[in-house]
Parts: structure tokens; sequence; C-alpha cells
């Protein structure tokens, strides 16, 4: 077996990690492909299957699949383990082209936080109010509500 070929390639590349047995492969798959095809000749798709190749996937540190891992000019810009929709799919794929590094942090965790955070401040003034707790709300709500609003612009 030859090992994955990490050098620079010619375009930006997307590896992409996955297993035969895979529910949530299998569901980012059409995704997956339909992005790539978007991207065709600005960005490559290379699949590893780790069952079939676990030798691959110990080389690139893959411990869980799905994995997605972006390269541009030989240098990993991302890593992300699990599954991603459409949008975050596309997000990836326009990084990698552009030589964008990205946050690791998706739009749906971002809407996660603003959510959790909402729910701690109603709770801080149900409480009476309860202000270690507002303010915990108020920061997760920020963490949450700021960038997700930029990637809106």
């Amino acid at each position: 077996m030859t090992p994955l070929d990490l050098s620079p390639p010619k375009i930006p590349t997307i590896v992409e990690v996955w297993a035969p047995h895979c529910a949530e492969c299998n569901a980012m798959q059409p995704h997956l492909d339909a992005e790539a095809a978007e991207f065709s000749g600005t960005v490559d798709l290379v699949k590893v299957n780790a069952v079939s190749d676990p030798a691959r996937a110990r080389q690139l540190g893959v411990l869980g699949t799905p994995t997605l891992i972006g390269f541009r000019d030989g240098a990993e810009v991302f890593r992300f383990t699990g599954r991603r929709s459409r949008g975050e799919l596309r997000e990836l794929f326009a990084a990698v082209s552009d030589g964008n590094r990205l946050t690791g942090v998706g739009t749906q965790d971002l809407v996660l936080r603003a959510g959790a955070g909402v729910v701690m401040i109603g709770v801080g003034l149900l409480l009476g109010p309860a202000w270690p707790i507002l303010a915990i709300g108020a920061a997760a709500t920020a963490f949450g509500t700021v960038p997700w609003l930029q990637r809106l612009r």
C-alpha cells in the first residue's frame, strides 16, 4: 500500500474518512457529493474508507467517522468529525477554496448556544433575579448570536 500523498496538491482538497456502516456518513453523502460537484475544478474530494483502508485512516489521525479534513497548499486548514449540514459543507468547500481557516463552530452550534443562553436568562429571571445565572445566560447568548449574525452579513 502506498501512503496517502499529502504533498501540496494542485488544488485544495477535502479528505472524507467514512465507513459503510456509518449512518451519519450515509446521510451526509448526497450533500457532500453535491457540494463536490459544485466546486469541481476548484476543490478535490478524496474519499477514504476507514474499514477497507484502516492504515490511511490511522495515517490521517482519524478516530471516528465521518471525518472531513481540508488541505490547502499542503497544510491542514480544518478537521471536523461528525455529520455536517448542506450549508456547513458549503462553508467548508468555500473556506478551503478561498484559503480561510474555520473556527470549528457550525451554525447549528451557534444557534444552540444562543438558545441555551436565552433559557438561562429566563431561569435567572424566574429565580428572583439570580444575577450569576443571568450573566452566564447573557454571555452564552452573545457567544452564540454575534458570530451567527456575522455569518449572515
